[in-house]
């Protein structure tokens, strides 16, 4: 068994950094967008073996800079953390390493206190970057991390602060729920315990609560010889929600059981009237079972719904699908994250594997409008939203896009209110390939001028 699956075109990764100024625009870039569109991901530096697992390998990130209806510069820069230094001949660059766990993050990236970060889940410390995305030092927040940090955050758009479940081998048996200003200071966390060596993704919020997934995929040693990633399904520990008051303690924390199932990544969570939690989520009915070396060779996620019963004594959620459709990477608006929302913007997933469209999803009708990019593949979308705007899809969607025919990507622009339409602007990458990677944001005013 090998993982050649993820072996390929545009999963690959790429050599070489690179740097293009002045790019090739078609369209027009909305003139209100300035800032830096930056997507992490895993990017194996040298030989890869067989064994390794599509979300191992050194942190690369892909920037583009956009200011005045111009795309000044992309860049792509490895993440100077873990064997990164080693593996490019280089020194290290310093910083804490937290309770012995080091790693190049590649899964994510945050802001605090005005400075950019690499994230990963795991407990590796973040890396910091600079405006033009090379590597400052590792991080732990001036002492604000204990444990590492997570590759999910979820910013909450009324206090701006973030929270994250973080686990590590320095909690065997538990995870560390954390509240952080949006100036890195840590402003509470606890230890929630868990029923196993759970390997926990990503995480919701509400207005009122943080929300911790625990469930059927553990880290399990036997499995280290087999996959760089030693994790593993197992139908041997229960499949259960977490619901975390943001002020609370452990023993506040209310569990709910859930059918057997994986979730890489929560679309929406949110207070209902009736005091409950909606939690929307894209759902595996079985992961890391089959597929050793990644996530899309078990079943198919769709996308469903749980209601967790918060008033009386109900220790079991209320489950129902939104959509049949394969979707994953959701995300929705920052103005409605862990508040009532309609749209959630998500890729179509295939056992190829690979992600072949952009989809917008109505959560309260059902209703899927696809983006078929012109045939190409679909990375991650981040929302903009418009200044002034006052409907929630009104912004635009942003992300890289894989074009196969030509062996070249483009950072597509797509307006959130004619989703199927043409892209109001493509930012074509000068290099062969972006590799289809897993997660970025738009840091608006933030990125040197070129």
């Amino acid at each position: 068994m090998s993982n050649e699956r993820y072996r390929r075109v545009p999963l690959l990764p790429t050599d070489t950094e690179s740097t293009h100024l002045d790019l090739k625009v078609e369209g027009t870039i909305p003139p209100e967008l300035e800032g830096l569109y930056v997507r992490n991901g895993p990017n194996a530096l040298g030989t890869i073996p067989p064994h390794m697992h599509y979300f191992s390998g050194q942190g690369m990130v892909h920037g583009v800079r956009i200011s005045d209806g111009r795309a000044l510069w992309y860049r792509s820069r490895v993440v100077r953390a873990g064997r990164a230094p080693e593996l490019l001949g280089e020194e290290d660059p310093g910083g804490p390493i937290a309770n012995g766990v080091d790693a190049s993050p590649n899964t994510n990236l945050a802001i605090f206190g005005g400075r950019l970060f690499a994230t990963v889940e795991g407990g590796a410390n973040p890396v910091e970057l600079t405006d033009g995305l090379d590597t400052v030092r590792r991080s732990d927040f001036d002492g604000a991390l204990q444990y590492g940090f997570t590759g999910h955050h979820k910013i909450c758009p009324e206090t701006q602060e973030a929270h994250g479940v973080v686990y590590s081998p320095a909690l065997p048996g538990e995870a560390l729920y954390v509240r952080i200003s949006p100036e890195g200071e840590r402003l509470h966390s606890i230890k929630l315990p868990l029923t196993g060596a759970t390997q926990i993704h990503d995480m919701a919020i509400t207005s009122r609560y943080a929300i911790v997934l625990d469930l059927n995929v553990v880290f399990d040693p036997a499995m280290a010889e087999k996959t760089t990633l030693p994790i593993t399904w197992t139908d041997a520990k229960p499949s259960r929600v977490g619901v975390v008051p943001k002020d609370g303690t452990s023993d506040d924390v209310r569990w709910f059981d859930v059918d057997p199932c994986y979730v890489y990544h929560p679309m929406n969570a949110y207070d209902a009237e009736d005091g409950s939690v909606v939690l929307d989520v894209s759902r595996y009915e079985r992961a890391a079972k089959n597929d050793i070396f990644g996530p899309l060779g078990d079943t198919l996620p769709t996308i469903d719904r749980w209601v967790l019963p918060m008033e009386g004594t109900e220790t079991r959620a209320k489950q129902s699908r939104v959509s049949e459709l394969a979707l994953d990477f959701p995300k929705v608006s920052p103005l409605v994250q862990g508040l009532p929302y309609r749209y959630g913007y998500t890729v179509t997933a295939t056992l190829t594997p690979s992600f072949e469209h952009a989809v917008k999803l109505d959560v309260t009708t059902g209703k899927a409008e696809a983006q078929m990019l012109d045939g190409g593949m679909a990375s991650e979308l981040t929302f903009i939203p418009r200044a002034g705007g006052t409907d929630e899809d009104d912004g635009w969607l942003i992300g890289y896009c894989y074009q196969p025919e030509q062996n070249r990507s483009r950072l597509v622009i797509l307006n959130g209110q004619d989703f199927a339409g043409d892209p109001a602007a493509s930012i074509w990458i000068p290099q062969p390939h972006v590799p289809i990677g897993t997660h970025g944001d738009w840091f608006p005013g933030f990125g040197y001028g070129g």
